[in-house]
């Protein structure tokens, strides 16, 4: 029977590799079991190291091959002695295909988990030797270049220009793919069949992800996430207890001077289009996004002298890649005149109407 989700809340590794249900989603995972398991990961970031480590404890003991409806004290032993001739030998590179076993004992993988804790921590927690240096990797665009990086998970980040994604040489293997934004990017993230955790560093918030695409402008103090596929949640670093779980087609303003979240619907074509298929698609878009959109993709503040000319709203389709374009067709489009003026766009001398 499946528990509830707060049945797990304060669930070491051992105690979750120890569990039937989650042993059972890890060997013979259904929509059941992997719609609650993703869904808990989402609602508990903070454990999601803790079952990441205890999924690899579940694979391990199957690969020992003890599926005898008893274990004596003397087996128990050699199961142990077991996994510490596996530590010793050289990795190589297995490929395991997992189907039902019939009449295994799910208590059994439960109690020999339980035997094996130390053995298990020593196997997955141990620190790496001191010859296996991590070191940063990083990716820079200049002002107006867009680039397209694939991170070793199959993850691709659409890099915008005059920003910097920085991540670690052990990204493949490590317990968590961590990235670090400064800037703008679009990020098209893969679900491992593990489930290991995504997290994007953006100013002074981590966002947490399984696989979804999403918008993270960290221009500013004020970072701004756009959901536009699957389930994210966001969190200020230096206060854990502040976190947003989002939707797609919600916008997130995340303000890290005061500390507070801003939630808006949104149109997210206006994302998607542009990342995907470089065109902005405007449909009844409100000038004051279409300046929110020049800022985070081109570096330049749009300035409005009334409310009224945020208000004005334009339909059109235009090359993302043409900035010169875009503000002509806005010019046309509303009636207005736009001049630049030390990187920043001024609307004056409306032709037609009083703005």
């Amino acid at each position: 029977m499946k528990p509830a989700s707060s049945y797990y809340k304060n669930f070491t590794e051992e105690e979750f590799a120890a569990d039937q249900y989650f042993q059972q989603w890890v060997l013979l995972p259904d929509d059941e079991n992997r719609a609650f398991w993703e869904d808990y990961q989402f609602r508990h970031p903070g454990q999601q190291i803790t079952i990441n480590n205890a999924s690899k404890l579940v694979q391990h003991l199957i690969l020992t091959g003890f599926h005898t409806p008893f274990l004596s004290p003397s087996e128990k032993e050699t199961l142990r002695k077991s996994i510490f001739e596996q530590v010793s030998k050289p990795p190589v590179d297995t490929h395991i295909t997992y189907s039902p076993v019939k009449n295994v004992k799910w208590w059994l993988m439960a109690a020999a988990v339980l035997t094996l804790v130390f053995a298990f921590r020593f196997i997955y927690i141990s620190p790496a030797p001191a010859d296996a240096a991590v070191s940063t990797l990083s990716e820079t665009t200049q002002i107006g270049q867009i680039r397209k990086i694939l991170l070793p998970d199959s993850s691709i980040v659409v890099l915008n220009g005059n920003s910097t994604l920085s991540y670690n040489s052990d990204f493949s293997t490590a317990s968590v793919r961590e990235v670090f934004l400064e800037g703008n990017a679009y990020f098209h993230v893969t679900q491992t069949p593990s489930l290991i955790p995504f997290i994007v560093h953006a100013n002074e918030v981590k966002i947490y992800v399984t696989g979804t695409e999403f918008n993270v402008n960290a221009r500013s103090k004020a970072t701004h996430v756009v959901l536009t596929r699957g389930k994210v949640n966001v969190t200020l670093e230096k206060d854990k207890r502040k976190t947003v779980y989002m939707q797609p087609g919600y916008t997130l303003d995340v303000d890290t001077v005061n500390n507070e979240f801003m939630i808006a619907k949104t149109n997210t074509a206006l994302y998607t289009a542009a990342w995907n298929e470089n065109e902005w698609h405007f449909e009844g878009t409100t000038l004051q996004t279409v300046a929110r959109l020049i800022k985070e993709y081109y570096g330049i503040d749009m300035v409005f002298s009334s409310p009224a000319q945020a208000n004005l709203m334009i339909t059109a389709v235009v090359s993302v890649n043409d900035f010169t374009t875009l503000i002509k067709v806005i010019e046309k489009t509303l009636n207005i005149s736009i001049q630049t003026q030390n990187q920043q766009l001024f609307i004056i001398n409306p032709q037609s109407k009083q703005l």
